[in-house]
């Protein structure tokens, strides 16, 4: 069975061209005429690879990409983008709207086909399973939409929390004032019991809490004293209690930077939670951004130890 390509292309003469071109090498191409017109045939025909221009009216190549691959249903589909832009900016963009390849436009399209081909190789065998509500039937225009929508607000939802985060060590490296804002932003997104930040000092681990219960925060220490050890980090600088704590469906996300350990982050829910994937999405979204935050804070830590060393 020939291998089947979506190609979205708003330019009639060119979407006709690609077409001959790809059907020559004797793929079955399905076509579409705009990004969303593209998506719903993506949604309705699952394809073994997407094909789209960048420069379309209304939803352009990049936020195709990034839709497709934001989406459970479509997200294993490789996309190429194609495009006559050349400079460093749009290929940056094509790379981050998770484009499996960015391919100039050209006389014949060589580059394009040899992309197809290698795209295909790399992904044969490999399982494509579509799960809907009813199997007999392709999304409506109307559940298209709904997607879309709740594709571009969990986007922009996300781009919010990284930009929130980003923000956090700005104005002050304390540690302290880090913390507050950390668990201000945190609290905003998610209910917990309990929150705590540690973070690497060398020798020893620092803790910072926030609890909505005093009383559990033997608990937490205890917690956090084992899983921090457990996933690396140093011990706490302050002894903490010994137990048999566990927090069943706490969540629980180191924070990386530059190949060292430099924190974790940790959550716990009140008994009755379970926190859901889009939950402990947020969080390693927010570790991410806080590695950045925190590398800056142990680098200003040391230049002030090294000051503080060469005053004496």
């Amino acid at each position: 069975m020939s291998e089947r390509l979506l190609l979205i292309e708003d330019s009639p003469t060119q979407l006709l061209t690609i077409k001959r071109v790809l059907e020559l090498e004797g793929y079955v191409v399905i076509t579409a005429g705009n990004g969303a017109e593209g998506l719903a045939r993506a949604y309705n025909e699952l394809p073994d690879v997407i094909v789209s221009d960048v420069v379309m009216s209304g939803i352009n190549g990049y936020q195709l990409c990034r839709l497709v691959k934001n989406d459970p249903d479509l997200s294993a589909t490789p996309v190429i983008l194609l495009t006559k832009l050349d400079g460093s900016i749009d290929r940056f963009w094509g790379l981050k709207s998770g484009a499996n390849r960015y391919i100039p436009k050209e006389a014949g399209f060589p580059s394009l086909i040899k992309a197809v081909k290698e795209i295909l190789a790399e992904t044969s065998g490999r399982p494509r399973l579509r799960v809907l509500a009813d199997s007999g039937r392709g999304p409506t225009a109307d559940e298209i939409n709904n997607r879309l929508n709740q594709l571009l607000e969990r986007l922009l939802f996300e781009a919010t929390i990284v930009d929130e985060v980003r923000h956090i060590g700005e104005h002050s490296l304390d540690l302290v004032d880090i913390a507050e804002k950390l668990f201000v932003l945190l609290s905003s997104v998610l209910e917990y019991v309990a929150c705590a930040l540690v973070v690497n000092h060398d020798q020893h681990s620092v803790v910072m809490l926030d609890l909505c219960q005093e009383s559990q925060e033997d608990a937490v220490r205890g917690y956090i004293s084992r899983v921090a050890l457990q996933l690396g980090l140093p011990p706490l600088k302050e002894e903490a209690p010994k137990g048999p704590y566990l927090f069943e469906h706490a969540l629980t996300q180191p924070v990386d930077s530059a190949g060292q350990r430099v924190g974790l982050l940790v959550v716990v829910p009140w008994s009755s939670q379970v926190y859901k994937p889009g939950d402990q999405k947020v969080v390693r979204l927010i570790c991410e951004q806080l590695s950045v935050v925190l590398r800056l804070y142990l680098l200003h830590r040391h230049k002030e130890s090294e000051t503080m060393k060469l005053g004496h």
